[in-house]
């Protein structure tokens, strides 16, 4: 595969899960439920129905319009009727979502009202798959390689092998609904349709909305949890965003992710473990929770940049209680060796993991997991504010 059709694959892939947001966002019922890539691209089940929906995605400004010889229009088909068997058609509508439009002309209009008659629709795509078969048949005999229409070869010989009276049935139950926004604007698309949100927030409650949207596809597709997503969990995720701008609340987004393989930590993070014999176990983990702190205060100062302040108090906060646990630690080893030092070091950083994030009071009562604290103190430590060893100031060269 290509990196252009790698690209035009993880964008198709990405298309639905935006649009299956946007689609289940839309929907009225509490109880409606989607999925992705089980019968189709996207499964909407609402109020006894299930709704099938093909995604054709393009980033082109003019695609090609949709006609009964394009090759989205077979590939649809024979999705749609490899899971005949799975379906009850009668309570099933089969949706086919282009960004392309279709082409004025073409008998695929009647695709766009559910009450049209579709009789000259079949005859259209019945002469179309006779065609495709029709001149592969031909190029076949003449030894012409490869066969013509590849693409669509499929589609048209599994809807010719159907009944006239099965073509008619599942034609029926088909809609068309061309010229839908691409990947591009459906961000936008939710921020507009957050009617209840002031309009300065709507765009960024339509960006955490599909930040947690994205994460549950994920999870979804990794097994960490059901493949439905109810629209009731979108519903309380908005409500949850909403709430926390309104009360100008800080979201705990790190706190259970874990940093990407390729992050590096500053040295000083481990230098200063190492400085009091510190495993390297204690060194992933600080580098974990330093990340995670280091990704919280960004995001949180890229939101609201007056947070700034509350966090900078924060740390001097979180340095005053160690400060006084230090300064006691530098007491009590005085003279001594240097194998208590490092010991006793070792119990202040251990402070600062078990200990601290219970006994220091919450940044804001929405930040409750010990990562914040445990984190902070590994950023604080890289410029020497903080430190394990009595003589990490002097050792590690803060000093000067």
């Amino acid at each position: 595969m290509n990196a252009h059709s790698a690209d035009a694959s993880a964008l198709g892939f990405l298309y639905q899960a935006q649009y299956a947001l946007l689609r289940l966002w839309n929907e009225s019922s509490f109880e409606a439920v989607i999925y992705l890539e089980t019968l189709d691209d996207v499964v909407l089940e609402v109020n006894g129905q299930t709704i099938l929906e093909q995604l054709k995605h393009s980033l082109s400004t003019k695609p090609d319009a949709v006609t009964v010889a394009s090759v989205n229009v077979w590939k649809t088909l024979k999705a749609w009727i490899d899971v005949l068997p799975d379906l009850d058609l009668s309570k099933t509508s089969l949706h086919l979502i282009t960004v392309a439009d279709i082409s004025p002309t073409s008998p695929l209009n009647v695709l766009l009202d559910e009450a049209e008659n579709r009789d000259q629709l079949q005859i259209a795509l019945q002469e179309e798959a006779h065609r495709v078969i029709q001149e592969r048949a031909d190029a076949q005999a003449k030894g012409i390689k490869p066969l013509p229409h590849a693409k669509r070869a499929a589609g048209c010989e599994a809807f010719l092998k159907l009944s006239d009276d099965q073509q008619a049935e599942i034609l029926s139950r088909v809609r068309l609904m061309p010229g839908q926004q691409n990947i591009r604007h459906i961000e936008d698309d939710l921020a507009k349709r957050l009617t209840s949100v002031l309009a300065k927030d709507q765009l960024h409650v339509a960006a955490l909305m599909v930040e947690w949207w994205n994460r549950q596809i994920l999870h979804a597709h990794c097994g960490k949890r059901d493949k439905a997503i109810h629209r009731f969990e979108i519903v309380k995720r908005h409500m949850e965003i909403v709430a926390d701008i309104e009360h100008d609340n800080l979201v705990d987004y790190f706190a259970a992710e874990l940093p990407p393989d390729t992050y590096r930590s500053h040295p000083m993070v481990e230098n200063q473990i190492s400085l009091v014999g510190g495993t390297e176990t204690w060194i992933q983990r600080a580098v974990t929770n330093e990340w995670r702190a280091r990704e919280s205060r960004s995001r949180w100062s890229t939101e609201n940049p007056t947070w700034q302040e509350r966090i900078s108090k924060y740390d001097d906060r979180l340095a005053e209680e160690w400060s006084y646990k230090h300064a006691d630690m530098c007491d009590e080893c005085g003279e001594q060796s240097d194998e208590v030092k490092r010991i006793k070091g070792r119990e202040l950083l251990r402070w600062s993991f078990y200990e601290a994030p219970d006994k220091i009071e919450y940044l804001a009562t929405s930040v409750t997991a010990p990562s914040y604290v445990r984190g902070t103190y590994h950023l604080l430590s890289i410029d020497g504010r903080v430190g394990w060893h009595p003589d990490y100031f002097v050792l590690l060269g803060f000093k000067k």
